[in-house]
């Protein structure tokens, strides 16, 4: 179960790195043989096409069918994905299941527990909130374009375009009506992939598709389509070690309301495991902090100094979330004491700076955010599944940020600059090749996996995925470039 996750997880991650930094030609495939570029999740995609002419010229390269959710047999459902991960609609289709089954979970709070609570309207639907707490309301679905209103559609549930089958604001319905463009998807929100609106793409648009936008998204803002404004825990290093703050008894840094229950002989080590997470994720606010005075000091564009501060932002909303989730199973309010670091600099020159992004930033972090995609597929509780998605996706970006920083420093750098930055990818490398040795060694403890956490073999075998598939290819090709 493990490889089939590891080799389903790792393909949407290396092909994001990948095309953020050009290496998608260079880096070919990973090794082992299983994990392709354009493989697909048979229960929520069709078999991959080629476009020809007509609506899908804006759509460079090989779509992906999208599937409706809850179908039997599966049916299609109207949008298609393009190469470069911008989802439009290519046909209107009638919705298999116009009223969506419930997942809110038995500890939720809201208007709702179950699709009996929703009445107002036809096809009601109780579902969990993606606000991050644990609360759940009532969704009207649809079954066509014609149960909803003017300047609207009819969105039928499916992988990368929506949990719940639902009413969405449309300015176009199909490709169709945007003559040789598409009729695309706006993200609404790009860390949770909540859906906005569709709408058609324009000749005054700044991007035709995610791929233009250095890692955000490609969105549709005062009447054309641009860059999303901003991007998406990294260790707070001082004097070359890791520092957190201790916890203390406290509840004012409670993200959650509510966590999944568990056994009475899990809960400890739970509480303990999610103090633990929530203690780096809390350090991971300095060293954002930190990173953007760096920034500015040695002069970067505006683009990755935003970014920086919009994943600061990120991580205190990750720390929450953690120190929640602890609270819950210990019993208690648990919360972060004095970071007495915090205020740490780390003087420095551009070749330090790329090190330390190197380590922290595209070792570190890209580890990481693959070990929460993990954690999520293993995880029980849709709620709890949901967060650690979304905190996943935050990491990833936040990974990408510092392989955006290291592309960017090493420009005009010269060989012997890129010496030294492979250099420290090597040092980097090897310092998580050695702490794999330990992983591999430790006995595991599989029963918390359930629990979204990830433990040391099964981290190991993500690490080594990891660094084999994502971080050695693309460190060659960057610093190749």
């Amino acid at each position: 179960m493990a490889s089939k996750l590891l080799l389903t997880n790792i393909a949407p991650a290396r092909r994001s790195l990948f095309s953020l930094l050009g290496l998608l030609v260079a880096c070919g495939p990973s090794p082992g043989g299983g994990d392709s570029d354009t493989g697909t999740n048979s229960t929520s995609t069709a078999t991959i096409t080629t476009p020809t002419t007509g609506a899908l010229a804006g759509c460079a390269g090989e779509v992906v069918e999208l599937m409706q959710r809850h179908s039997d047999p599966p049916a299609l459902a109207g949008y298609q994905r393009c190469d470069d991960g911008l989802v439009h609609r290519a046909a209107a289709r009638a919705c298999v299941m116009p009223q969506t089954p419930s997942n809110c979970p038995e500890n939720a709070t809201g208007p709702c527990k179950t699709n009996d609570d929703c009445t107002e309207k036809p096809f009601g639907s109780c579902q969990f909130s993606f606000d991050l707490l644990e609360t759940c309301g009532c969704v009207y679905g649809c079954e066509t374009d014609d149960d909803c209103g003017e300047g609207m559609v009819c969105q039928c549930a499916g992988d990368e375009i929506g949990t719940a089958t639902r009413c969405i604001p449309a300015g176009c319905r199909t490709d169709a009506d945007c003559g040789d463009l598409l009729c695309a998807l706006s993200p609404e929100d790009f860390c949770t992939q909540t859906i906005g609106e569709l709408a058609c793409q324009t000749p005054q648009d700044e991007c035709d598709a995610h791929s233009d936008c250095q890692g955000v998204a490609c969105v549709f803002e005062s009447m054309r389509w641009q860059c999303e404004q901003g991007a998406c825990g990294r260790p707070f290093v001082v004097d070359d070690a890791p520092v957190h703050a201790p916890a203390v008894p406290r509840d004012d840094w409670r993200g959650l309301v509510a966590a999944p229950s568990a056994p009475l002989a899990l809960r400890s080590r739970l509480a303990a495991h999610w103090t633990r997470v929530a203690s780096f994720e809390h350090a991971s606010v300095a060293s954002f902090a930190r990173f953007i005075l760096e920034l500015l000091a040695i002069g970067a564009p505006p683009e990755l100094v935003l970014a920086a501060q919009q994943a600061l932002a990120d991580e205190v909303e990750h720390a929450r979330i953690g120190y929640a989730l602890a609270s819950v199973y210990a019993g208690t309010g648990i919360g972060p004491g004095p970071l007495a670091s915090a205020a740490a600099t780390r003087d420095g020159d551009v070749d330090a700076l790329i090190a330390a992004a190197i380590a922290e930033a595209c070792v570190a972090e890209t580890l990481a955010g693959l070990e929460l995609v993990e954690a999520a597929a293993h995880a029980h509780d849709p709620g709890l599944r949901r967060v650690l998605t979304r905190i996943a996706g935050d990491e990833q970006r936040h990974a990408e940020l510092g392989w955006r920083f290291v592309q960017w420093a090493l420009q005009g750098a010269g060989p012997a600059g890129r010496a030294r930055a492979q250099q420290a990818f090597a040092a980097a490398i090897a310092q998580a090749d050695a702490e794999l040795q330990g992983m591999s060694e430790d006995a595991g403890e599989p029963e918390l996996r359930a629990h979204g956490v990830v433990d040391a073999p099964l981290r190991a075998a993500v690490w080594r995925r990891g660094l084999d598939a994502m971080i050695r290819p693309a460190a060659a090709g960057l610093c190749a470039a």
